[in-house]
């Protein structure tokens, strides 16, 4: 592949190199499905751990041998042979040539520290090796990458050196080089400097060569590191899924294609991959069982959010005023955030969105001005849309209950007892002159709470039964007051594909909960169509 190519490819090694990451652990079903993931978003790449290593990886290959793969291909890993090993009797090396996947990745070292320092053999040796491994695969009929381990730094310290490393594996027969910033030590202006210095070489023997970057992030600068070496001269790039990986990780899959693909127009994926990438990120985030930041660039709950007043008024004329693309070109949405802070453009938007029409003037001031108190006492509804909905609604009159409290009751359970359960709750409500009341355990008093009140509702609403908690938040409001503080509860609901969230506040905490639980149930019902809600 020349310079010039028009797609940069996407080597993704979160099977590999995620797994690395302390507190990830991939089950092989999980590999699988990642594998699937990656495989229909369109990466050209997908690497898979060291052959023959452990019981896990073993059952992986049997299983993934056997995938039909639709865009990538799969790529085993490992590393030249050992020293003092030919090359045809290291075991990992023979497992690969063995593997029944056409490509192969093998990285060696090409810093002379560490050839000196860890390997503790010759540089001669060393390039020795390096020629050998590349050699037996590519005599074994496998199209070889080579990654070069520790090339940043290594070009720091010793350019020549690390260059002969480059041209021992390019010479035995690889394909494709990856240059490795092991420690990510580079930054933007070395990298292009890195680049434009090894080009030449690279295809001066071999004009079809692919060639390729692997960024760390330990100074923070593997996203931009992979980006400007994409964007001068680098045909492939390492990502994995959330720049998850050793130490402080990799680039992040999520942040370079969107910026290769939107910003800079490079063909990466497809572009239906592009538009969804946003979805993509929310099913990786269950898979791989991470809390996925909302700050992420592009894909993350806050990329498109706008709180400040003057912000949401240059947004709502102007877009590109505050954000660096159309949300939906990652399948993103803009969000205009309900604070004391918004300003009356923005209240009037997002009251316009809930109720679908524009209100009186003086409806939006009392509405802007409830929401500056609540906010004073102690409320917070940035990311609790369905409590802010709510608000509105009932503030318009556009609210019809769906159901009456007449009392509740939470029990905290004897430790000592034989049953899990640590707390217990009753619930009494009425729905239609209906009355109901049920009991519930559960893990602690909310969680019984919800547990009492799901099966209340579930005799009028079995549509609730949908609808999960999955994230409990409490803050002190006012610490100084000690024991007496009011506290702020976020609770984070899911249901039918999508999230949502509610807040509660009181100076009990058992209460902030009850209305927070109460919000994500009232509001579930109204967005059903059933009883209650809008009228």
């Amino acid at each position: 592949m020349s310079p010039e190519a028009k797609r940069i490819l996407i080597y993704d090694t979160t099977i590999r190199e995620g797994s690395q990451c302390p507190g990830i652990s991939f089950s092989v079903p999980d590999k699988l499905r990642l594998a699937a993931e990656l495989d229909d978003a369109g990466v050209a790449f997908i690497e898979g751990g060291m052959p023959e290593t452990n019981p896990k990886e073993d059952e992986f290959y049997r299983k993934i041998a056997g995938y039909p793969f639709k865009n990538a291909k799969f790529v085993p890993f490992g590393a030249t042979a050992r020293a003092g090993i030919r090359a045809q009797d290291d075991p990992l090396l023979r497992a690969l040539s063995e593997m029944p996947f056409g490509t192969v990745c093998i990285y060696g070292k090409t810093d002379i520290f560490t050839v000196d320092n860890v390997l503790r053999i010759s540089a001669e040796d060393n390039l020795r090796i390096i020629a050998e491994s590349v050699r037996f695969l590519k005599d074994s009929g496998k199209d070889v990458i080579f990654d070069c381990e520790g090339f940043f730094s290594g070009w720091m310290r010793d350019a020549k050196y690390a260059k002969q490393c480059v041209s021992a594996a390019l010479e035995a027969g690889a394909g494709t080089l990856v240059l490795c910033d092991t420690t990510g030590v580079s930054d933007p202006l070395k990298t292009c400097e890195i680049l434009n210095d090894i080009k030449a070489l690279i295809y001066g023997i071999r004009p079809g060569a692919i060639l390729g970057v692997h960024m760390h992030n330990d100074c923070g600068m593997a996203d931009a590191n992979t980006v400007v070496a994409a964007l001068n001269g680098a045909d492939l790039v390492n990502t994995t899924l959330f720049g998850i990986g050793e130490r402080t990780g990799n680039a992040d899959y999520f942040t370079v294609v969107p910026n290769l693909q939107v910003r800079y127009g490079k063909n990466c994926v497809p572009k239906q991959s592009v538009r969804t990438i946003t979805a993509m990120s929310y099913r990786a985030a269950e898979l791989i069982n991470i809390k996925k930041r909302s700050d992420a660039p592009f894909v993350g709950r806050n990329a498109f959010a706008h709180k400040a007043g003057t912000h949401i008024n240059a947004v709502l004329k102007a877009p590109e005023s505050f954000e660096p693309i159309d949300p939906s070109e990652v399948g993103g949405e803009r969000r205009l955030l309900a604070s004391e802070i918004s300003g009356r453009s923005g209240i009037q938007d997002i009251v316009r969105r809930i109720c679908g029409i524009a209100l009186e003037p003086e409806l939006n001031e009392q509405i802007l001005n409830t929401l500056k108190q609540r906010e004073f006492e102690g409320y917070q509804y940035e990311s609790a849309e369905a409590s802010l909905e709510l608000l509105v609604r009932r503030l318009t009159g556009e609210y019809k209950p769906a159901f009456s409290l007449n009392s509740y009751k939470v029990i905290t359970l004897d430790e000592q007892a034989a049953s899990p359960y640590s707390a217990s709750a009753i619930v009494d409500l009425t729905v239609d002159g209906v009355s109901e009341i049920t009991a519930g355990n559960g893990i602690g008093p909310v969680d019984a709470l919800d547990c009492a009140f799901r099966r209340a509702m579930a005799h009028f609403y079995p549509e609730t039964l949908a609808v999960s908690l999955e994230d409990y938040k409490v803050r002190v409001i006012d610490s100084g007051e000690g024991t007496a503080s009011k506290v702020r509860v976020f609770i984070e609901f899911s249901g039918g594909g999508r999230r949502f969230g509610t807040v509660g506040l009181s100076g009990d905490i058992i209460q902030a909960s009850w209305a927070a639980l109460v919000d994500a149930y009232e509001y579930w019902i109204m967005k059903s169509g059933r009883n209650g809600g809008a009228k």
